[in-house]
Formats: C-alpha cells, sequence, structure tokens
C-alpha cells in the first residue's frame, strides 16, 4: 500500500512538473507569436511610411548581370517623378530608360562605380527623363547597404527640383527681352568677376545705352519699341559665348561681360557687336542707335560693382561725344 501510495505521489509530481513545462512552453510561444505579430506589424508601419513618404525611395541590389539597376523597393513617389512601375524600370533597365543620351548615361553608370568604390556621393542634380519624354531636375542621395547575408544592396532617395527650378530661372529673366535681368546679371557677372579675380583672367565688362529709343515708342508706339529691345537681347545673345553674361539692367541698358579674351581681341570683339547693332537698327528703319563704354581689366581685376560704375561712365561720356558712340578702355589700374 505504501509503495502504491509512492508512486501516485510520484505521478502527481511529475504530472505538476510537465503542466509547468507545458505552461511554460505555452508562455513562450504566444510570446513569440506576440513578437512575430510585432513584427509584422513593424514591416507594415515601415512600408506605408516608405510608401507615404514625400520623397521617392527606392532600394535596388547588386547583380552580376545588371548591377544595381534591379529594383526591390519602389515607392508611390518613385512612380509620380519618374512615370515608371518598379516592374517597368526593371524590364527597360534604370540607366536607358531615365537617360536616354548615352553620353549622360555613360556618366551615370560612372557614378554608380564610383559610389561602389567608396566615394561619398549623398546628394546629386541630374536631369532625368520621364515615361512621356519630359526632362525633370532631381536631386539623387544615394548611400551603399550591405546586409547580415553580405549582400549589396543601395538605398536611393529622389526629389523633384523641376519646378522650384522654373521659378528660380524665371525670377531671374528678363520677361520681355529673356536675358538676365538685374538679378540674374548681378549673380552671372558677380562670378564671373570673382572667377577673373581668383584665376588671373583678363576680363571685359561692357555698359550700352540704346538711343533714341523713346522717340519710337512716341512716333511707332510702345510695341515697335519693345521690337528694338528684343533685337538688342538677341543680338547680344547671339555675340558672346555661353561662359560670358548678358543683362538687361533696366529700360533701355544692357551689359555684358567678356571673359579670359586679351586686350586686343576683348577690342575687336566689343567693335564688331557694336558695328552689328548699328546694322540691325538701320537694317529695321528705326531711328536708334547704341552709345557703349567697355573696360577692360587684365591684372588688376575689381570687384564687379567697381567695374560697372567705370563702364557706366564711360558710356556716358561716348553719349555726349555723339551717339552710336563706342569707347574702349583698358584699365591702367
Amino acid at each position: 500500500m505504501k509503495k502504491k501510495h509512492s508512486e501516485i505521489t510520484t505521478m502527481h509530481s511529475e504530472l505538476e512538473a510537465a503542466q509547468q513545462r507545458i505552461q511554460a512552453l505555452e508562455h513562450q510561444l504566444a510570446q513569440q507569436q506576440g513578437n512575430f505579430q510585432t513584427l509584422r506589424e513593424d514591416h507594415s508601419f515601415r512600408k506605408a511610411v516608405i510608401e507615404r513618404a514625400a520623397e521617392g525611395v527606392c532600394v535596388c541590389h547588386d547583380t552580376l548581370s545588371h548591377p544595381f539597376v534591379e529594383f526591390t523597393v519602389w515607392n508611390y513617389r518613385m512612380l509620380e517623378i519618374t512615370g515608371y512601375t518598379m516592374d517597368e524600370i526593371n524590364d527597360l533597365g534604370w540607366y536607358q530608360a531615365m537617360y536616354p543620351d548615352l553620353e549622360v548615361q555613360q556618366r551615370a553608370r560612372a557614378r554608380m562605380e564610383r559610389m561602389r568604390q567608396g566615394d561619398d556621393l549623398r546628394f546629386e542634380r541630374w536631369e532625368m527623363t520621364r515615361r512621356n519624354g519630359e526632362k525633370r531636375l532631381v536631386g539623387i542621395s544615394t548611400s551603399v547597404l550591405t546586409a547580415s547575408d553580405k549582400s549589396v544592396h543601395v538605398l536611393g532617395l529622389m526629389q523633384d527640383f523641376t519646378e522650384e527650378e522654373r521659378l528660380q530661372t524665371a525670377s531671374r529673366i528678363d520677361d520681355l527681352t529673356q536675358v538676365k535681368n538685374r538679378r540674374g546679371w548681378n549673380e552671372d557677372a558677380g562670378l564671373l568677376f570673382k572667377l577673373a579675380a581668383r584665376q588671373t583672367q583678363p576680363i571685359t565688362f561692357a555698359y550700352l545705352d540704346v538711343d533714341n529709343l523713346k522717340t519710337v515708342n512716341d512716333s511707332l508706339g510702345h510695341m515697335e519699341g519693345d521690337q528694338v529691345l528684343k533685337a538688342v537681347s538677341k543680338t547680344l545673345l547671339g555675340s558672346v559665348r555661353s561662359t560670358d553674361a548678358v543683362g538687361r539692367l533696366g529700360g533701355d541698358e544692357f551689359a555684358f561681360v567678356l571673359l579670359n579674351a586679351n586686350a586686343s581681341d576683348a577690342k575687336v570683339l566689343v567693335s564688331r557687336l557694336h558695328q552689328r547693332l548699328l546694322k540691325v537698327m538701320r537694317d529695321r528703319g528705326w531711328v536708334t542707335g547704341v552709345s557703349m563704354g567697355a573696360v577692360h581689366f587684365s591684372d588688376s581685376i575689381p570687384a564687379m560693382e567697381d567695374a560697372m560704375a567705370y563702364a557706366d561712365t564711360l558710356m556716358y561720356k561716348a553719349k555726349k561725344e555723339g551717339k552710336g558712340t563706342l569707347l574702349f578702355e583698358e584699365y591702367a589700374g
């Protein structure tokens, strides 16, 4: 009897221990399920954040056949910016779709290769082509990510600056003549003078005034006067290099800057441009001319504002000598 009682007691103890182990396992399982649920919720939350981000978010991974062009993450903003879905961009190829120009495409590939070699390319602005052929100016930030399995991925963040750039450009352009207004001119000419001073390059500042514009406005109307101003700006833009600067400073006054032309070359260029302006006006039958003052700086490069004042004084001196006159001087320092 004692033996049976002992066996029963032992069985009860083992049963209680087993129940405790089962309870512990159930508790552990519940914790794991809770963790799994939390992970699922965290993943869903992160996915929602990425999908609703104000900037484009994408992730691509490294493959031997298509380095860094097979995307695994592509949020809605990426679709808005590019016009492509993730499947479409993977089928077409990132470089081929975004950079149809082969030269730009090669630069984009070289950029990615530099990043793979360790260069920090956190932010750059690029012109891309949307699906509909529209050009967009975008800012791209990229960083390399290495996963726990040693696989390499690239995280890309993209912002569309097209509208911002358009507004910025519009604020620097004269509506009538489409050359830089005073604000845009001050920026462009100021940069050229700083560059000339830093690199000791010669620079020429020319200031010009359209003679008798009021006569045209009074006799033929302001619309015809506007045509005079447009003709001046068109001639100026067609006569200087893209590295030079042209601007309308207000009313009938214009200016241009020639960078890195020696005194003799600058004098020839300015003289030819002056004669071209006079010919345009004669050919159109306008009773207008152009008075111009130009000053060349070879060694001692002043601030742009000082050069403008010098050329302005020279221009009014030319006007006093006779409308349609050009005066060119080399600054002696």
